[in-house]
This record gives structure tokens, C-alpha cells and sequence, in this order.
């Protein structure tokens, strides 16, 4: 006597029908292969999203606006007020720590017989993506891209200034190269056509400095500093213009009023400060007014 063909119901589309169990074997067998195949299609090959998302990256670092949206960008209106100081001078020499999309965009805005400019970034994948970018402009001013490694992290910063207040002349104002300089604040390790050569603008927006492990802008601030008066000595009375970004964190507004001077403070906007540095002064002092004591 046969035995009974058994047959699983199986409920689609709202109706109710009969497989039997080899049939549902197969359907499932089925099922399983077309998900494995699936899942060898995403993992093999990048999907559009990310494809669409290196495409906006390149496109924010080539069009300048980049960093608008973030919190540790430029905003709107200290950009304009960046961009007037560098526009007035241009063409000129300008000198930017740091690398984003909005700070590149300067390189364009100076241009013309005799404009540089140089960029130090710590940022390896920020060095690559920008050469990357200018290589492929045509025409317009110089630019490169230099690497730099901060040796100091934002949560020494007090301790350093003590010890630069306490070294005497090795971080007083400088008198002759900054490459030379026995300050441990100075950036010594840039490389020569950084630090020997007159900038008219130099801009600090670098390194990050967001928190006490970040690499802190101390070395920065001061080496703008003394490049700026070094660069205003030898040019027979002109001026430097500095611009130092994040002056609402403590480590930049400190080390800007130590070495910057607020006698030479020449406008601000959000957390931009603007200084006009020149040759005048005390000859062995970054500022004429007294250091703010440290507790």
C-alpha cells in the first residue's frame, strides 16, 4: 500500500497553498542563494553611496566650502573678515597653519605676479587631498603643502608658558632666524623656505587643539609671531597682518595676547582675531605691556 503524499500549506498573498516538503526544500535553497549572492554584490564592490560621498568631499575641498557646516570651521562672517585680509594685501606671501577646504580656498583669492602660498598641515590625508586639488587648477598663484608634527598636545600649554617666560632670551623676541631659535615653542623642524622667508599674511588655524590630548597651536601662535616680527624688521618698517582662529578657547586667546599683543589687535569677529604685527617695540620683548600673571 502506498503511503500518504504529505503537503505543507503555505500561506501567499493572502490564499492558502499546498507544497510538499521536497518543494519547499528547493524554495528555501532558492531563497538562501539569491541573499548569499546579494550579500557577495555589496561586499565585493562599493556601493553608489559611498561613491557619491568621496565625489562631495573632493567637491567641498574644490569649491571652499567644506567646513562651513562644522562647529570648528570658519563661520560665514569670519571668513569674509579672513578673506578681506588676505585680499588686501594680494598678491602676496601668505603662510596658513592648517588645511581645510575654506583655508585652500584663499590660495585662489591669492593670486597674481608674485603670490605664495604655503600651507602646514599635520594632516597626511588633508596634505594628499589638497595637492590633489591644486595640481589640477590652472594658471594662478603658487602654493604648497607642508607636513608638520606638533610636538606638544593643548593640555601642556601652561607649563610651557611658564617655561618660555621663565628661558629669558631664548623665547624673548627674536633677532635674528626663527630656524635658529633655542625656544622649545618654536617650530624649528618647518622647512627652510617656511621659516626663512618674509610673510605678509600668516594665518593660524592649526593643529586641531579641541581638546587637552589634541595637538595644542602654542608652537604655532608663537612661531607666527616670530616670523611676523622678523618679517617686519627686515622690511624696512611694514607690517605683518596674523589672523588666529578659536580665540574663544583659552590656549589661543592666552598665547595670542602673550605673544600677539592686544595693542596690536586691529579687528575680531566671532572667534577671529586680527593683528597687525610691525617692527616697533621693545627689541627684546614680543609685547610693551606687562605678561598676565599665571596662577
Amino acid at each position: 500500500m502506498m503511503s500518504p503524499r504529505i503537503q505543507i500549506p503555505i500561506s501567499i498573498g493572502g490564499s492558502r497553498t499546498m507544497m510538499s516538503p521536497k518543494q519547499l526544500l528547493i524554495t528555501i535553497l532558492v531563497v538562501f542563494s539569491t541573499l548569499s549572492f546579494i550579500k557577495f554584490l555589496l561586499i565585493t564592490h562599493p556601493s553608489a553611496g559611498a561613491s557619491s560621498s568621496a565625489h562631495l568631499h573632493r567637491a567641498e575641498w574644490e569649491s571652499g566650502n567644506g567646513t562651513a557646516a562644522r562647529n570648528d570651521g570658519l563661520a560665514a562672517k569670519e571668513f569674509v573678515l579672513l578673506r578681506s585680509v588676505v585680499a588686501e594685501r594680494a598678491p602676496c606671501r601668505l603662510l596658513v597653519f592648517g588645511l581645510s577646504p575654506q583655508l585652500l580656498a584663499l590660495a585662489a583669492v591669492n593670486s597674481g605676479p608674485g603670490a605664495a602660498n604655503a600651507f602646514v598641515t599635520d594632516s597626511a590625508e588633508d596634505g594628499d587631498t589638497a595637492r590633489r586639488v591644486l595640481a589640477g587648477r590652472v594658471g594662478g598663484s603658487s602654493a604648497a603643502v607642508h607636513r608638520a608634527w606638533y610636538p606638544d598636545a593643548a593640555g601642556e600649554a601652561w607649563a610651557l608658558l611658564r617655561r618660555a617666560r621663565a628661558a629669558g632670551p631664548a623665547c624673548a623676541r627674536p633677532t635674528g632666524t626663527v630656524r635658529k631659535s633655542g625656544c622649545r615653542l618654536a617650530l624649528t623642524s618647518l622647512p627652510r623656505e617656511v621659516l626663512d622667508a618674509r610673510w605678509d599674511v600668516v594665518v593660524v588655524d592649526g593643529p586641531s587643539g579641541a581638546g587637552p590630548e589634541e595637538p595644542g597651536r602654542m608652537g604655532a601662535i608663537y612661531t607666527a609671531a616670530a616670523l611676523a616680527r622678523a618679517a617686519a624688521a627686515a622690511g624696512g618698517g611694514g607690517v605683518v597682518d596674523v589672523v588666529v582662529h578659536d580665540v574663544d578657547r583659552t590656549v589661543e586667546r592666552w598665547y595670542a595676547r602673550e605673544y600677539l599683543c592686544e595693542d596690536n589687535l586691529v579687528a575680531a569677529k566671532g572667534r577671529l582675531w586680527h593683528f597687525r604685527v610691525g617692527a616697533g617695540g621693545q627689541r627684546d620683548a614680543f609685547c610693551s605691556t606687562t605678561p598676565v600673571k599665571i596662577l
